[in-house]
């Protein structure tokens, strides 16, 4: 007990030293802000109005998700008086910031503080010693996230946000200290030239500000997890030059995605009395790692598939201004999913991500925006190396990182189409960003991003990093399910007879799902969470089977905001494996299945927890529907309300019940064992059973919404999970369609139901984007009654006048009906009437073409009395 409270007060010792070396803290709060360009910043203009706002902030939270087109790209202004703590004598004074989108020029008291940062996501400091005040100081910060040819990125699938959207740290220093105000804010790069399991070689580079005068020694102090002291070199510094000191460490704890073990190597200025005058501290991991063609990934000696994600910065209503919190939650949620692999895509990302992945294991790349398009000239190459420089000495002393990526699916704006100067420019980008990744750190691997075929970057000979990724969307934008593997091959096949020895990474491969959208009929492009769970489970089959694979990221980790994305979503990318706001989808539980290394049974549809469905038989009691149960026990027992299903055997980790459902309640039970532990899930769902007959006794109809031109169910879920069910054609004694056909998209890659538009004036735009064209008729069986029945539609993408009467039960309700010139392209309409039905012969609506052609996006029926 005595040995741990000492340990416990040398450790508070330990902590409270560091504190008083180096002064560092954050300076979020209480910024002022203006959204605008401000001809004379430093006036007293006092009609000018500024908003209090808290840094991470961003000014695009709002307008990348509503109706209207683009989304403010231009100026935007912070200001705050501060006092600067006077913590030593003759104290250095530096801005930190972890980034801010895209130029970035900083005043102090009036006065502009060095040249603009050029980049939206790389860490710079600032130096503000000469211009600070010992009363207040007022810091003032202009960022512009307008288009520049001259930065990348130029463009991309992604919103390119404005704002100070992470941490702003204030840092004062000694005169003498490690330096700060560098390229990429780094000071201290560790090397580690030979690992083995009995012993590491370790190299230390250190850059001082120092006086000429004067003896100084560098000390190196290395720890383990518990604070032991493992190795302490010291080494006299000479004054403009870097320090390097040497040491070696026998028997040394690995790190690996199996035990993550870190070390804390504590660098200190010293004098010869041992005073401290500076000091850092960095993570080490010691790891050897190899990538090979044939064999794959292997780390410490031992083969290792990665399986992994791909992630974004971006939080649904935020932007990308996330807090640290946000940022290490993500990573748990991944490292719950049971991953190894993570791509930092397209940019790199706060801080906070980094760190967790050195605390769980994960093999990282990391990579700047050059997408689609490179910088115009000469001075945007070098704008483009300068990131990347920024990016590899911020992030170099990251055990998790294992490759520099140079850009994503960069012959997106294919350059021989963009004439022969560009092309030579393009060219020549790849290959000085190629080179300035083994400058910069000879012990990773460079990397690659494409998607258009390997023989055409070959041609380019822009294939000069040592891996590549390829982008694949089998099965989504093009071809099918069963063709994944096969194409998966012949891209391998491909690729590696260009270039035998270049490792192989599958960089991006998905599809999307909206958490709203459901089905039992799940199709290529319907946004239904079912056909993304099918469409993982294809590759993770394919990926597994393919050796030459060395690694695979999932697009994308979450779904993300994308102004001009047009998707079952509107400005939402949603091929995440989890929503927006985090909440999981089908196929994440599938991941968690085929990976975690723990006991593990799910059921994959768990979060729909409102259903409905047809009585199976006339006047029948249950509605019988699939449950799919995931899990990595070899059988498992489904219970339903109780009653017992039986067992069942999983295949590739997953298993289908056929299960019965009541009116009501419905609680769901699956029990499975691994390794002799019992684990169990639980789902429970409201379920609506809809009589099989319309005219039922003993179900009497109530209600029914009907996803017109569609085989997906539809959960509004900002209005209490109100549920709308697929359509059908008309069944006598129930409910459907009379004629007219799904609309369509048919293109050269796709031929899927619906069709990809933002609805203005609705929340619900599947169900608009979806549709029966050339319909003659919506029938209901429905008894006597009153009745509310509620149409919706909207035109979309048409051609020519379409113009229709709206008949029920022969009764004109809605005449000359002229969609596009009354109410405007691509907007959600909706009209309600009251029906009496006074016979046996139901609900009949008519739709008769005035000029062009009919159509109906969703039809509700509600029984009034």
């Amino acid at each position: 007990m005595r040995s741990v409270l000492v340990l416990i007060l040398m450790s508070f010792a330990f902590i409270l030293k560091a504190q008083n070396i180096r002064h560092i803290e954050t300076i979020n709060d209480n910024w002022d802000f203006y959204k605008g360009k401000i001809e004379n910043p430093f006036s007293n203009d006092g009609s000018r109005s500024w908003e209090k706002v808290t840094i991470p902030h961003s000014w695009n939270t709002q307008d990348i998700l509503d109706d209207e087109d683009g989304y403010y790209r231009g100026d935007g202004w912070y200001k705050k008086t501060m006092v600067i703590p006077e913590v030593y004598e003759n104290q250095q004074v530096f801005l930190l910031f972890e980034a801010a989108n895209q130029v970035t020029t900083l005043y102090v008291n009036g006065k502009e503080i060095g040249e603009n940062h050029i980049g939206g996501y790389t860490t710079f400091t600032r130096d503000i010693t000469s211009a600070i005040k010992r009363e207040n100081n007022e810091i003032t910060v202009k960022v512009n996230n307008a288009h520049n040819d001259e930065i990348v990125p130029q463009s991309a699938d992604f919103s390119f946000y404005g704002g100070i959207y992470r941490d702003i740290k204030l840092i004062i220093t000694k005169p003498i200290h490690f330096e700060v105000a560098n390229l990429g804010a780094n000071a201290i790069f560790i090397r580690t030239p030979v690992v083995s399991e009995s012993t590491v070689k370790v190299t230390v580079q250190s850059k001082l500000v120092r006086p000429k005068k004067g003896k100084y020694y560098v000390q190196q102090t290395l720890f383990d997890a518990d604070y032991n002291i493992v190795k302490r070199t010291k080494s006299k510094s000479v004054f403009e030059k870097d320090d390097f000191s040497e040491f070696s460490v026998e028997n040394p704890k690995l790190w690996s995605p199996e035990n993550p073990y870190l070390y804390k190597l504590v660098s200190e200025i010293v004098d010869k009395k041992g005073v401290v005058y500076d000091r850092l501290e960095n993570p080490v991991g010691f790891r050897w790692f190899h990538f090979d063609a044939k064999k794959g990934f292997s780390i410490n000696g031992k083969s290792t598939k990665l399986i992994g994600t791909n992630r974004h910065q971006d939080f649904l209503g935020k932007a990308n201004a996330l807090s640290d919190e946000i940022h290490r939650k993500d990573m748990q949620l991944l490292k719950e999913m049971g991953i190894n692999f993570l791509r930092i895509a397209h940019y790199p990302q706060d801080p906070a991500i980094l760190e967790m992945c050195n605390k769980y294991g994960f093999i990282t790349t990391l990579e700047i925006p050059f997408v689609d398009k490179a910088a115009a000239n000469e001075a945007g190459k070098q704008n483009s190396v300068n990131m990347l420089k920024e990016a590899i000495r911020f992030n170099y002393n990251n055990p998790a990182i294992v490759a520099w990526n140079l850009g994503n699916e960069t012959t997106m704006k294919a350059p021989d189409k963009l004439g022969e100067t560009y092309t030579k420019h393009f060219i020549e980008t790849h290959k000085v960003l190629a080179e300035t990744i083994k400058a910069e750190d000879q012990t990773r691997y460079s990397y690659s991003v494409f998607f258009r075929e390997p023989a055409y970057q070959h041609k380019l000979g822009i294939r000069n990093t040592q891996l590549v990724g390829y982008n694949k969307y089998y099965a989504w934008y093009r071809d099918e399910l069963e063709d994944v593997d096969k194409l998966l091959r012949d891209l391998v096949k491909r690729t590696l007879a260009l270039d035998p020895d270049k490792p192989f990474i599958l960089s991006e491969y998905g599809g999307g799902a909206d958490p709203r959208l459901r089905t039992y009929n799940p199709t290529r492009f319907d946004f239904s969470v079912e056909y993304q769970f099918l469409l993982h489970k294809s590759y993770m089959k394919a990926i597994l089977e393919i050796p030459e694979i060395v690694g695979a990221n999932v697009w994308n980790y979450a779904d993300f905001q994308v102004e001009h994305r047009k998707d079952a979503v509107p400005h939402i990318n949603n091929k995440g494996l989890v929503s927006a706001d985090r909440k999981k989808k089908d196929a994440y539980y599938l991941y968690q299945a085929l990976l975690k290394k723990t006991p593990f049974v799910a059921i994959a549809s768990k979060g729909w927890r409102k259903r409905a469905g047809i009585a199976d038989e006339i006047d029948g009691q249950v509605a019988t529907q699939p449950i799919t149960v995931v899990g990595n026990g070899n059988d498992v027992e489904l219970l339903i309300n109780g009653k017992s299903l039986g067992k069942q055997k999983f295949d590739f980790s997953t298993v289908t019940f056929k299960v019965p459902f009541k009116q009501g309640q419905n609680l769901i039970e699956v029990i499975s064992e691994r390794n002799g532990k019992t684990i169990k899930d639980f789902a429970t769902i409201d379920f609506t059973l809809q009589a099989k007959n319309l005219k039922s006794k003993s179900n009497p109809f109530k209600e029914i919404a009907i996803n017109v031109g569609s085989y997906c169910y539809f959960i509004e879920q900002h209005n209490l999970d109100y549920l709308w069910m697929p359509d059908q054609a008309y069944k006598k004694g129930s409910f459907g369609y009379v004629g007219g056909e799904f609309l369509r998209t048919k293109t050269r890659r796709r031929n899927n139901i619906g069709t990809d538009v933002s609805i203005k004036g609705t929340e619900n735009d599947p169900i608009y984007q979806t549709q029966m064209i050339g319909i003659n008729q919506y029938k209901f069986d429905v008894p006597k009654g009153t009745y509310e029945l509620s149409l919706s539609m909207a035109e979309l993408k048409s051609r020519g006048e379409n113009i229709m009467d709206i008949l029920v039960n022969d009764k004109k309700v809605w005449e000359n009906l002229n969609l596009k010139k009354k109410y405007g392209k691509d907007r959600g309409v909706s009209k309600r009437f009251l029906i009496s039905v006074d016979d046996e012969n139901g609900i009949t609506v008519d739709f008769k073409p005035v000029k062009g052609k009919t159509r109906l996006s969703g039809i509700k029926l509600r029984k009034v009395n």
